[in-house]
């Protein structure tokens, strides 16, 4: 499995389709340029759209505040951290068979 990401692909074939393929950089410097700006682009885009679903989320809820809102989420996270802790194992007589 490859460490690259999709985003990470698809923004060196577009520096490639835009300036040619890494080999024949002609201006290391605008290519350089170029891919942090898409790569900042990418991660703006996924914090808004996590944002846009906090505020779904929110509204689903019915909360109207900021406040409510954190604290609904914060309520979402707890019950979801306590639905992933251990569970209680169960042993049976000595016999081996469960009662």
């Amino acid at each position: 499995m490859s460490s690259v990401s999709a985003s990470a692909r698809l923004i060196d074939e577009l520096v490639s389709a835009v300036y040619g393929a890494p080999e024949a950089a002609h201006d290391a410097r605008a290519r350089h340029g170029l891919t942090h700006a898409l790569h900042a682009l990418a991660r703006l885009s996924r914090s808004e759209q996590l944002l846009e679903m906090k505020r779904d989320a929110a509204r689903a809820a019915g909360v109207d505040s900021r406040r409510e809102m954190r604290a609904v989420l914060r309520r979402i996270a707890v019950h979801a951290a306590a639905g992933q802790g251990q569970l209680s194992l169960e042993l049976s007589g000595g016999d081996g068979v469960g009662q």
